[in-house]
This record gives structure tokens, C-alpha cells and sequence, in this order.
């Protein structure tokens, strides 16, 4: 059988088609869903048509390879917006209907998607809201889901380094994960991948190159350093920096090491499997390859 999985992020749309054995399609556009939402609370209208739009072809390219079944699911900007429902009508009309995961949710399939062995730790630093999970082969014996990411602190903050610092420090002690032990820490997410890919000095995308690259705390604080003192213009020209993320990976970079600092890690391990496999393996069952 074929699956679709089309992920409904605050920054981006993915899609994936499956076979049940190996990944046959991966499409990834940029709609930033939660743009304005911080401050009013709402997503605003051109946000969700372009969303929408996106969703649409997403699916028509589902239909093409003739998929036996379409699984859509939305993140934190449907679930937290007060007119969350409106999108999701408005897609329901297009005949797709869309599931609003809760944050405990999301970080489950986030980690089903990315684990592999042993006990270890997976965060995901999405648009608006960043999940922190630790588990192992019997599941999850830890996940919360905190409202912040990286279009959140853009909209709060814009590149105010100090700024998001001292608030990445504060709100990431509300994980309260005291206690509990792990071996290795995982990343998955755009920002997580972007962040790879310009360690990796890639200049297209290539999923072998990335996937498990490990990033070190310097190497990480190099990066966003680096994007950083580089004028908005000239950031195309950094080799690996996805251009649709270049003003908000600043701040998704210093969130990820106020993390790492709060873990008390010096490295992480960036995951392209992550929450459409965990999806799909949620709703279907399936194994990992």
C-alpha cells in the first residue's frame, strides 16, 4: 500500500509518500502558517490561503501515485490560533480533513519518527511551539511541548541575540526534566536540518549527508554566529542556509543551545526521519524500515 503524510507546520508544508517500505516522494514549501499569530492570537487570512493552496497540490501530487490513503495532520499554529477551526473547515471543504495533534501528540510522533536504539532524547524546534521527549524502545517516558519557535521568537525578537537568550534560558526550564537520564540527544525539524546542512556546507539537499550528521555545541553557536553578523541580503550566498529560513534560524539557533545548555549536552544528532514516519507509524502501525 501507498501512504501520504502531509505535515501542516507554523513555518512550512512537507509531504511524504511511502510505499510501506521505503520513502517514493518528499515536497516541502515554505507558507509560514503562523505569521502574526504571536501578537493577535489568529492566523491571518493570506497565511492560510497560501497554506491551503499548498495543501491542495500536496494532495493532487498524493492522487497521482495514487496513494491509498491521505494522512494530514496540523501542529501548534492550528491548535493554538482562536480561529484554528476556520482553516480547518475551510480545508474540509477541498475534501481534506485535517488532524490537530496535541503537543503531547506531537512529541510522540516525533519520536517515533526519529528513534532508532537505546534511551535518548529528540527535540523539535518547529514555527511556534518546540517538543522535548526522552524515551526508548517501550516509548515515551517523557514529552512536553512548549509555545515558543522559530517564528515566534522572529515576530518577539527579531535578532536581538541577548534578547532571545535570556528568554530561551527561562522558558526552557519549564521542561522540568530533572531526573531523568538519557544517552544520546536528537534534533529533527527544519531548523535542526538547515543547521546541518550549512555544518555540511551542502548546496543542494542530500538526506544521506544529513541524516544523523552530529553537530557540536561550538560548531551549532559558529553557525548562528556567523548568520548572524551577515547582512539579510547577503544570506543566500551562505552555502547550505535555506533561503526561506535565513530570518528566523537565528533564533531557532539559539533556542537549540539554550537546550543543549539546559541537558547539559555538547552535541546533537540531526534526524530526517522524524514526525511524518512517526505520524504514519501512529496511525498505521507500520515498522521502521
Amino acid at each position: 500500500m501507498k501512504y501520504a503524510v502531509i505535515d501542516i507546520g507554523s513555518n512550512s508544508v512537507r509531504l511524504l509518500v511511502r510505499d510501506g517500505s521505503k520513502s517514493l516522494l518528499r515536497m516541502l514549501k515554505i507558507t509560514r502558517l503562523s505569521e502574526g499569530l504571536n501578537a493577535s492570537g489568529k492566523l491571518c487570512d493570506e497565511a492560510m490561503h497560501r497554506t491551503r493552496d499548498t495543501i491542495v497540490t500536496f494532495a493532487k501530487e498524493a492522487e497521482k501515485l495514487n496513494c491509498d490513503a491521505l494522512y494530514p495532520f496540523a501542529t501548534e499554529a492550528v491548535r493554538s490560533a482562536v480561529n484554528g477551526g476556520e482553516f480547518v473547515n475551510m480545508l474540509k471543504k477541498d475534501g481534506i480533513n485535517i488532524d490537530v495533534v496535541s503537543g503531547d501528540v506531537e512529541a510522540k510522533i516525533g519520536f517515533l519518527g526519529a528513534y532508532t536504539s537505546g534511551k535518548v532524547a529528540l527535540v523539535d524546534i518547529g514555527g511556534a511551539s518546540t517538543e522535548l521527549a526522552v524515551g526508548d524502545e517501550n516509548g515515551i517516558e517523557y514529552g512536553k511541548s512548549l509555545h515558543v519557535g522559530s517564528v515566534r521568537l522572529k515576530e518577539s525578537f527579531g535578532e536581538d541575540v541577548e534578547a532571545i537568550s535570556a528568554y530561551c534560558k527561562e522558558k526552557v526550564k519549564e521542561y522540568c526534566l530533572e531526573g531523568i537520564t538519557f544517552d544520546r540527544l536528537y534534533s529533527i525539524g527544519g531548523s535542526a536540518s538547515t543547521l546541518a546542512s550549512v555544518d555540511a556546507q551542502l548546496k543542494e539537499y542530500d538526506e544521506t549527508a544529513l541524516h544523523h550528521r552530529a553537530l557540536s555545541r561550538d560548531s551549532i553557536k559558529h553557525i548562528v554566529d556567523t548568520i548572524h553578523n551577515t547582512p539579510m541580503e547577503k544570506r543566500d550566498l551562505i552555502t547550505g542556509l535555506e533561503p526561506g529560513r535565513k530570518d528566523v534560524i537565528v533564533g531557532s539557533g539559539i533556542l537549540l543551545l539554550c537546550i543543549m545548555d539546559y541537558l547539559g549536552v555538547g552535541e546533537v544528532i540531526n534526524s530526517e526521519t522524524s514526525n511524518m514516519e512517526g505520524y504514519l507509524r501512529y496511525k498505521t502501525g507500520l515498522k521502521r524500515d
